[in-house]
């Protein structure tokens, strides 16, 4: 190979590596180890594939990180968050009435604090939040991930 073609190569398989670290960093590429369900699925259906939790977990912990969101966004984007979540509201609703949600959440910390009231501990509460922000850029929905990601991270 002459030093033009092989330099042709190593800027093709530099391109080419480039690539697939940037698939990967987005979350968009083959991960390999434990497979979770990739999206467009709903999104409580990826949370309990991913960390194998019950239903009933699951949509606590989704309910109150809606309720945490609540409290900090302004109304129209809180709408434009819940919109994504099928059943938003009615989740909600039902954390404030199993006691999941006993008052205000006031920050991040005390929102996975609360994941114990659904057998949640560390560090696996510290883990929900980052994965519903996977789920909604995963699913398309990069508008509403960044308005969740302002008050979670």
């Amino acid at each position: 190979m002459t030093k033009e073609g092989s330099h042709g190569f190593l800027k093709r398989r530099n391109v080419l590596v480039t690539w697939a670290l940037v698939v990967a960093g987005l979350g968009i590429g083959v991960k390999v180890g434990a497979q979770t369900p990739a999206p467009p699925g709903s999104v409580v259906a990826y949370l309990v594939g991913r960390f194998g939790l019950g239903d009933r977990q699951v949509r606590g912990a989704l309910g109150a990180l809606l309720v945490f969101a609540n409290q900090k966004l302004s109304p129209s984007d809180f709408d434009d968050l819940a919109q994504r979540i099928p059943n938003a509201q009615q989740i909600m609703q039902t954390v404030k009435l199993q006691g999941v949600v006993n008052g205000p959440l006031d920050s991040i910390e005390e929102y996975e604090k609360t994941l114990s009231n659904v057998g949640i501990g560390q560090p696996l509460a510290s883990q929900i939040a980052p994965a519903v922000l996977e789920y909604l850029g995963a699913a398309g929905y990069s508008r509403e991930r960044d308005i969740l990601a302002g008050v979670v991270l």
